[in-house]
């Protein structure tokens, strides 16, 4: 998945520092990245902007002595480097570039959605001992958001419930998921959410795996389940355009994708679940 990038090792402390040229540059405009124009593409390097001052770079994270920063927005492109959409990170290599291109993008978002105080108003500072923004006026503290979601492969004997999202460019199938909400746990979530997508019921809840995802600003966990009786789909229109029942042979081969979804289809595929 994602963000298993061994050997290389993720270093998320808040330890700012100057930028030196080898450094990696982030820089983001709304739902894109600038990237390098070369084949599945490469982040940029601070060297690659000169024109860039020092001192408007956010340090980020680093990644095996790797350092990364956030650019300011408005960065411009270059004959060399463009935008495009953070999507294309699921196909840079190696992956641990993939895996700084989408968790900057989850910080980018971030920090631009915290800029003044949700409390008074006032334009918040970066607390200087950690990574948090504070108000100066009333001391409101905001550190950074992540939510949690899950994803459930519904098992029918040998077949998997599949999905396609409504509204979305993205057209392959998916697996059922679906955010948390306030006083609810991890498997009342699987239940609700399998419940209102699809109308089915489910059982034999279990624990599969876990993914910090960027994209969507989240911590996905995985379950798998079994269908609890009446296998008839119900599916709810105004978020799938179709779930179906899939046997296990048929279900799409997505081994190269570095998603939960993927991960999970694929374990069913190989008949590892």
């Amino acid at each position: 998945m994602l963000h298993n990038i061994e050997p290389e090792q993720y270093h998320c402390e808040y330890t700012p520092r100057a930028a030196a040229p080898a450094d990696y540059l982030m820089a983001f405009r709304k739902n894109e990245i600038l990237l390098k124009n070369v084949e599945n593409g490469q982040l940029p390097q601070v060297a690659d902007l000169p024109d860039v001052r020092p001192e408007a770079l956010r340090y980020l994270f680093s990644i095996s002595g790797r350092g990364f920063f956030l650019a300011p927005d408005g960065t411009p492109e270059t004959d060399t480097l463009s935008y495009r959409h953070t999507r294309a990170l699921r196909t840079v290599t190696p992956l641990w570039m993939a895996f700084a291109g989408v968790t900057a993008y989850h910080l980018a978002v971030w920090y631009g959605r915290t800029r003044f105080c949700g409390a008074c108003g006032h334009e918040m500072a970066h607390k200087e001992d950690e990574r948090a923004m504070v108000c100066p006026v009333c001391g409101n503290i905001r550190y950074p958001d992540m939510s949690v979601a899950i994803i459930v492969g519904v098992r029918n004997g040998e077949k998997l419930l599949l999905t396609r999202y409504a509204g979305r460019t993205f057209s392959d199938y998916a697996l059922i998921a679906g955010f948390c909400e306030i006083g609810e746990s991890l498997e009342d979530t699987v239940r609700r959410e399998v419940m209102e997508e699809t109308g089915v019921r489910v059982k034999n809840i279990r624990y599969y795996d876990n993914q910090p995802w960027g994209y969507s600003q989240s911590l996905l966990v995985g379950f798998f389940a079994d269908l609890d009786g009446d296998d008839t789909i119900r599916v709810d229109h105004n978020e799938l355009s179709e779930a179906l029942w899939v046997p296990r042979a048929e279900v799409q081969d997505r081994s190269r994708d570095v998603s939960m979804t993927a991960k999970m289809m694929d374990a069913f595929r190989r008949g590892l679940i």
